[in-house]
Formats: structure tokens, C-alpha cells, sequence
């Protein structure tokens, strides 16, 4: 993410706000089965937690996982929604925004998806990330610690994987359509089944088009993904698939002041719908082409290969506008326009080899890998910096101010041409002892990147090419311990990096990749049945070698200069506690509670040690309860939802906090017993309260959502 304040670049950190893990599902025989999920069905299916077939319940490390019936229960169409109830995850605090998912898992931002095991692939600073919609998607698999032992490049928090639709032998067709608050309209398509005796279909389409919370902005999207499995023997089977989406209007992130928002202002305060940015300038388009295929074979000695490969090609279009702080009068917001026009072209690849043997008195499953990216990016970027672009006045705004042809964006430009490639190589041996499980983790990473940027300021021309060439090495050691009534026990230590540009001002030498190191232990239990389910676990998480910049003294010349060196540390230390219990036929209970104490360790500022990064919340809570009218009313279901976040800091310096809010959400849905038709209704923040989602500095903040209603109806044939 690329924006400027007040003349210097800064990332926006994006969506985070809180909420809930392992929902049960809508009757007591979806609950059971929450672990595996429908797509462990499909054989070329491996979690997200061991890249292997070991049930979650049985992975010795924290894993949430939501499945599609929840996901359309909840009405979720993005992920940041589907986040809403998983512990230790924050998604919302922008919840306005649409033209990208990212949240923060154990305090650690990330803004790295993954679809089907792949990483969606963006070039990690800018503006283009692909999407995947929830309606395309069979579950969301949440990890959390460092997972680059199996994935490479990945924040030390946590990554989110959204797990395909494939097809099946079952013949099924899904049509739904919803309607709702912002004049939403939303038509769907779902249908799967045997083309031939040997293989599969999937046809996936939706559109759906809603206004913007925020005035004057729109969302509207499309999408069509094909797929088809054949099986070629018993033993080998091919899936391919595309996947086309076209989000031809989408809401950037357009931030206000904190003076309106989190303070009271001269006029008072800003209502949620509060907009900075204007309709004849503000919009972002984006359009994702991505096919690719899974090849499945099954060796005759039990091993198997599994190769994913996905091409990904796409580009976006951002206008936008960030904002220099207000005029003296506390009113008028200073404003700059800025657009960025980006491609990205690319290629991700992964090949697992995995088999068992025994050795003594132990199983082992033994998991050989090797993936690769490479990717090609441009980007255009182009700022006014101010110039001639008019204010706007937050007392009586007005969203239609500016003459586009009269902003003067060639004042400021940037023209990059950036070149990723990343090559892993790892290993993993999953050792089964009794009661006991073990997982040893390694991997190897190459990373290396060019960026080459032409740079114009007020006419003078001029350029620079930064480029990366890091290798890095990350591990995972966990084990498991599996007691007759249930119980599990576990602990895991992993390591997580992410490379790093720049060289060091007092060395000289090129910068290491940030690390992060994890260590955790926890409890898991489960019932018999498999409706009672319980988890807990505590953590403490680093992350080393960032980079901090400001004023010190220079040790060779004793001279205080800007200095940046990589001596930076953040560390996290928390409790999660998350539960599922379906109580009886009708009644079904969910929650979780979070406690994160985070702060910097290190760093060249002193005064930011011992403080709390933004956006991070010391406390979440949040719990679900469902009621199916089994006897007096067969068919219906009622569920209720409260999801509340703690306070977060205003900024960096821990100046002011943001104050906590909480939320409550309502659903219900009627299937009616004479047809495969049902009905759903979902209503979010019910009291449309009126908070603050977060603030980066007191110069931006974000209001959080407002009550958003929803009804469907959806036909199944």
C-alpha cells in the first residue's frame, strides 16, 4: 500500500476488528464433521496447517477453520466478514473498504492471502491485491503463528488460506439472490456434477452490485470460475480451473482526521457515512484473470505427487485522495489526489511429494516440497502533493468539487517496474507415537527483486533501482499429546521471515529479512461425538531485525544524523480461549476470548519502546448462539451474535486511545421442508452504533460500519 502524509510515504495498515473461530454449523451433523470439512473429500486435498491430511483437532498448533455453510449463514462476501468471529484476529478497521482483505493475526499485520495453498500474488507494496469472493470459496482455513516453514514469505501472525470449490459427482445447482441495505443486489450460481464416467464439473458465477457506506462511493463485482476433474485412473486425476472477476467500482481507503471522528469537532461529530473523497476523482477498478490445474497421482508404494501451478494475471486502477491535516479552523481538510495503475503478471508453482514408512514402533509421513513464484509488475503513480487540489469543508461537505483535468498529477510521478522471484525448497516429517505426534519442519528460501523507478518532481527527473537478493532458512518443531478422554495437549516453536531492502547507514551492508520466532502452548479437546470442542493456547511471539530510523549519534564521526539500522524488535504475548458446544439438537454455542499484550522492545527511537503499534487491541471477545425450532417450528433457525473489541491506539506514541465498541449481530434462515428452497436474513451491528473502526495518526481514521440488513433466498435442484 503506497500513500503519502504530509510529503512522506507511509503503508496503510488496512481492516482489523475482531471475532470468533470453529462456528458450529447448522445442525448437529454439520457440527461434527467442522474438522474435515467437505473438501478433504477431494483427494487432493492437504490442510493448511501441515500441508498433509491430519485433522485439525490432531495439528499441534492453533487452526481455525469456517466452512461454507457458515460463511453464507453470516453473509459474509469477504473475508474480513468471514474473520469476524475467529480469535486473535482483528479484520475490520476499515470495514468500509473493499479493494483488498487485510487483517491482523496476533497483533502482526499481513496483507499476504492465499487461495488454494497458493499465495494470490501482489508485489507487497502497493495497491493490487487479487480477491478471491467468499461465493467461490468451500472454507477459510486460519493459521496462526509463523507458517514459512511450509509456505516462505509469510508475517510472523498468521496466514489466512481460503480453501477452492471443486467439483463433485453429486449433481447440485445452488441459485441464490440477496438483496439489502444499500440498495445491495446480489445473484449467484453454483452447479457441479458428472460430466462423463470419468469426470467433473463447476460452474461458479455471481454478480452483485451495492452502494458504498461511505457518500458518493460504489461497489459492483463479477465473476465467472470454470473447473473440471478428470480422472485418468484411480490413482491419477487432474483439476483445472479458471478463475475470472471484475470489480469494475470498488471503495479505496480515504481516510478523515481524527478532529470529526474520534474528537468532537467545531460542527460536532461525523456521521458513519462521512466521506473526504469526491465523485468526479475517487474510484478503484480492478480486473483478475487466474487459471491453473492440480495433478494428483498415486504412486503403487502409497506415495503420493501432488503438483498445484496458477497463472495470475491482473490490473487495477486507483484514484484517490489523502489528506495534510486540517486548516487552523479545525474544518477545512487539506487534501492531495493521487492515482496508481498497476499490472501484475506471474506464475506460482508447488510440487509435494509425500509418503509413509514405520521405523520401530512409529509411523512417519513424510512430505517433500518444492515451490517457486516469479512475477512482473508496473506501476504508475501520480500525486498532485497539494497542488490545486481543492479542501473540502467537514462542517457541509461537498463530494463533487474537483475538475479533473485541472489537477496538475504530473507534478509528482512515479514509474516502477518491479521483478519477483522466490524459490522454496522444504521438508516436513510427521512422526505418530502412541499417544504422540510429532511435526519437524525446514525449509529454504531464495528471495530476489528489482525495482527500477523513473521519479519526476516538479519537472526534474530523476531515478533509482533498489534490489534484494536474501536467502533464509525457517523451522517448525511441534508435538502433540492425545489423552484417552479427548484431551490433547500440545507445543510448537516456528520461525517466520520477510525480505527486506535498504542497507544499513552505519555498516553499510545490506539489510537481513525481518524475522519472527513463535513459541506456544496449548490445549485442545473434543467430545466423542465431536459437538463439544474447546481450544486454548498461550504464545509469544517476536518478530527481529526491523528496521528504525531517526536521529542518533554516528559512532565512527560522533555526529547526530538520520540513521537506519536494522535493531528494531516488536514482541506479542497472549491467550486465546475459543469454544464450540452443540448443547442439544436445538441450541448451539460458540465464543472466544483474546488477550494480546504487545509493545516495542527496540528500537533507534527510544520513545517508542515500551509502546503498543496501532491497531491492536488488548482485548476481544465475542460469542454466538443458534436455535433451531426442531419441534414447534421445524425448518427455522434463529442466532444471535456479540463481538466486542478493546481499545487501540491512536498512534504510535500511544498519545490517545481509539475506544472500544461492540457489536451486535442477528441472522436467521428457514428451510423449507417441502422443497430444496431456503430463506436467510442477516443484520450486522444491529444498534447501528457509532464507533471509530481505527486511527494510524491523528490525521487518519476510519469510521467503523454501520448497520447493514440483508435477506436471500436460495434454490437448491
Amino acid at each position: 500500500m503506497n500513500t503519502r502524509a504530509n510529503g512522506l510515504p507511509f503503508k496503510l495498515s488496512i481492516i482489523a476488528a475482531t471475532l470468533f473461530a470453529y462456528q458450529p454449523s447448522l445442525n448437529a451433523a454439520e457440527s461434527s464433521e467442522i474438522e474435515r470439512i467437505q473438501v478433504q473429500s477431494h483427494s487432493s486435498y492437504r490442510s493448511t496447517a501441515t500441508k498433509s491430511s491430519l485433522k485439525a483437532i490432531d495439528a499441534p498448533t492453533s487452526i481455525s477453520i469456517i466452512d461454507q455453510a457458515l460463511l453464507k449463514l453470516r453473509q459474509a462476501d469477504s473475508v474480513t466478514k468471514a474473520l469476524r468471529y475467529v480469535s486473535g484476529v482483528t479484520t475490520e478497521s476499515r470495514p468500509s473498504i473493499s479493494i483488498f482483505d487485510q487483517f491482523n493475526i496476533r497483533g502482526f499485520d499481513t496483507y499476504q492471502s492465499f487461495y488454494d495453498g497458493l499465495p494470490l500474488l501482489s508485489n507487497n507494496s502497493w495497491n493490487l491485491y487479487p480477491q478471491v469472493d467468499a461465493f467461490a470459496t468451500d472454507s477459510v482455513e486460519i493459521l496462526k503463528g509463523p507458517a514459512s516453514s511450509l509456505y516462505g514469505l509469510v508475517p510472523p501472525g498468521g496466514m489466512v488460506n481460503q480453501v477452492a470449490k471443486y467439483p463433485s459427482k453429486s449433481q447440485n445447482t445452488k441459485l441464490i439472490a440477496t438483496t439489502g441495505s444499500h440498495n445491495l443486489i446480489e445473484l449467484g450460481l453454483d452447479s457441479t456434477g458428472q460430466f462423463a464416467d470419468s469426470g467433473e464439473y463447476r460452474i461458479i458465477a455471481l454478480g452483485r452490485s451495492r452502494d458504498g457506506q461511505q457518500d458518493t462511493t460504489e461497489n459492483e463485482r463479477y465473476l465467472f470460475a470454470p473447473s473440471a476433474t478428470i480422472h485418468f485412473s484411480e490413482q491419477t486425476n487432474l483439476t483445472i480451473s479458471a478463475y475470472y472477476q471484475n470489480d469494475p467500482e470498488m471503495v479505496p481507503s480515504t481516510p478523515l482526521h481524527s478532529i470529526g471522528t474520534l474528537y468532537q469537532a467545531p460542527y460536532g461529530a461525523l456521521d458513519a457515512d462521512a466521506y473526504a473523497g469526491d465523485k468526479n476523482w475517487n474510484h478503484y477498478e480492478r480486473e483478475v484473470f487466474m487459471w491453473g490445474y492440480k495433478f494428483n497421482h498415486q504412486f503403487d508404494n502409497g506415495w503420493t505427487f501432488l503438483q498445484k501451478a496458477r497463472f495470475t494475471d491482473a490490473d487495477a486502477l486507483q484514484q484517490n485522495m489523502y489528506n495534510k491535516g486540517l486548516a487552523d479552523d479545525n474544518v477545512t481538510l487539506i487534501r492531495s489526489a493521487y492515482s496508481t495503475d498497476e499490472q501484475i503478471r506471474g506464475l506460482t508453482l508447488d510440487n509435494q511429494l509425500a509418503g509413509t514408512y514405520s521405523f520401530a514402533n512409529s509411523q512417519h509421513a513424510w512430505l517433500l516440497g518444492l515451490d517457486y513464484q516469479t512475477s512482473e509488475s508496473d506501476v504508475a503513480y501520480r500525486d498532485t502533493l497539494g497542488q490545486n487540489t481543492a479542501s473540502i469543508d467537514l462542517s457541509n461537505r461537498d463530494n463533487n468539487m474537483l475538475v479533473v483535468s485541472e489537477l496538475p498529477l504530473d507534478f509528482y510521478q512515479e514509474d516502477h517496474q518491479i521483478d519477483i522471484k522466490q524459490l522454496g525448497i522444504y521438508f516436513q516429517d510427521e512422526i505418530n507415537w502412541q499417544q504422540l505426534t510429532f511435526i519437524l519442519n525446514g525449509r529454504w528460501d531464495s528471495f530476489e527483486s528489482t525495482d527500477i523507478a523513473d521519479n519526476v518532481y516538479a519537472g526534474s527527473e530523476y531515478g533509482s533501482t533498489t534490489q534484494i537478493e536474501q536467502n533464509a532458512f525457517s523451522g517448525r518443531l511441534a508435538a502433540l499429546y492425545r489423552f484417552s478422554n479427548g484431551w490433547r495437549a500440545y507445543a510448537n516453536y516456528a520461525e517466520s521471515f520477510e525480505p527486506q531492502s535498504g542497507s544499513d547507514t552505519e555498516t553499510g551492508l545490506a539489510f537481513e529479512p525481518t524475522t519472527g520466532q513463535q513459541t506456544e502452548v496449548g490445549a485442545k479437546y473434543q467430545s466423542d461425538n465431536g459437538q463439544n470442542r474447546l481450544n486454548a493456547a498461550y504464545f509469544v511471539l517476536k518478530k527481529d531485525n526491523l528496521v528504525t530510523t531517526g536521529q542518533a549519534v554516528d559512532p565512527n564521526t560522533n555526529e547526530t544524523r538520520s540513521m537506519s539500522v536494522q535493531t528494531g524488535q516488536v514482541e506479542a504475548k497472549g491467550v486465546e480461549l475459543e469454544f464450540n458446544s452443540q448443547l442439544n439438537k436445538d441450541v448451539s454455542l460458540s465464543g472466544n476470548l483474546t488477550w494480546l499484550d504487545m509493545e516495542v522492545t527496540a528500537d533507534l527511537d527510544q520513545n517508542l519502546v515500551g509502546k503498543t503499534p496501532v491497531w491492536v487491541a488488548d482485548f476481544m471477545a465475542s460469542f454466538w448462539a443458534n436455535y433451531h425450532f426442531t419441534e414447534s417450528f421445524p425448518g427455522l433457525m434463529l442466532g444471535a451474535g456479540y463481538r466486542y473489541v478493546g481499545e487501540t491506539q491512536m498512534d504510535k506514541y500511544n498519545t490517545d486511545t481509539v475506544s472500544d465498541y461492540g457489536l451486535l449481530d442477528l441472522v436467521a434462515a428457514y428451510q423449507f421442508t417441502q422443497n430444496d428452497v431456503k430463506l436467510t436474513a442477516s443484520v450486522s451491528n444491529l444498534t447501528d452504533e457509532r464507533y471509530v473502526g481505527a486511527c494510524y495518526d491523528a490525521s487518519n481514521c476510519w469510521m467503523g460500519s454501520e448497520r447493514m440488513v440483508e435477506v436471500g433466498v436460495e434454490f437448491n435442484f
